[in-house]
């Protein structure tokens, strides 16, 4: 891993055009993924992003400073790191950049509120998604996902969701807490639900970089595609088995995209709402 960003990466990470993930943890100590486009460098040793929604993943940075990151670029070159939580303005040149830009200055409904500052902690070479490799393992766990699903357990995805991670051409994270307390990001674009409470992936071609994912732990999965629609799913992961299969078991879903997020199973309780007529 590398302690400085390079040029390269600087001017890459300012463009508007990316994927730029967050991963934070969440209140049971496992892993919660959010896009966040305006994630970028600030100088050599230091990230920056704007917040232009609420939601859990600003909360959870706050009270647990280790943060790990994955940015991709429309090439599909992509690159990964792990940073700590230093500090927040609601004003600054930062601030007045970021509003600026065509996306947020001409926006009514999101603007850039708060911008959050991050010490590098340490960020990957420059990787490229083999497109070849992870359309062979799409197919492998598309063909053997059926004896993979669990039908004694209850639904726990809607049928969007569920039929949203099953897409091949659906964008797939995956995140762990490592042992040193950072998240990491890996991509497993081959991904697919199996069922409504289950997903299923393959070890390649990421193995390396999978190779700390072991059972028993809690893993998050951020389903996206670029017309911006998002899930998060939340469990914990079974392993990988002799031929390079793993099953993630959902207990928890996520809804990431605005105006509302929140979890959406398990259910929430509905709450009486009560007016004033004094």
């Amino acid at each position: 891993m590398n302690e400085r960003l390079n040029q390269l990466m600087i001017d890459e990470f300012a463009k508007s055009v990316k994927i730029g993930l967050v991963a934070t943890i969440d209140e049971t100590g496992g892993p919660h993924v959010t896009v966040l486009s305006t994630l970028m460098g600030k100088g050599e040793d230091r990230m920056m992003l704007g917040k232009f929604v609420e939601g859990l993943s600003k909360e959870f940075i706050l009270v647990r400073p280790k943060t790990g990151f994955l940015i991709m670029n429309p090439q599909k070159k992509f690159w990964f790191g792990t940073m700590d939580y230093r500090e927040a303005k609601t004003e600054g040149d930062d601030y007045v950049a970021y509003n600026n830009q065509p996306l947020y200055r001409y926006n009514s409904y999101f603007g850039i509120n708060t911008v959050y500052y991050f010490k590098l902690n340490g960020i990957s070479d420059e990787n490229v998604l083999p497109m070849g490799t992870i359309v062979k393992n799409a197919i492998r766990v598309l063909l053997a996902k059926r004896r993979f699903a669990d039908k004694n357990r209850p639904a726990v995805m809607k049928p969007w969701a569920e039929g949203f991670i099953e897409k091949l051409d659906t964008l797939k994270f995956l995140s762990y807490v490592g042992k040193d307390g950072y998240p990491r990001i890996v991509p497993v674009i081959q991904a697919q639900s199996a069922g409504s409470a289950r997903i299923l992936l393959r070890n390649e071609p990421y193995g390396e970089l999978l190779s700390d994912v072991t059972k028993g732990m809690k893993v998050a999965i951020l389903a996206f595609s670029m017309t911006m629609e998002t899930v998060l799913v939340k469990g914990t992961f079974q392993g990988f088995d002799g031929k390079g299969f793993g099953v993630l078991d959902i207990e928890r879903v996520y809804n990431s995209m605005p105006p509302v997020h929140g979890y959406v199973y398990p259910p929430q309780p509905k709450q009486e709402v009560k007016f004033d007529r004094s």
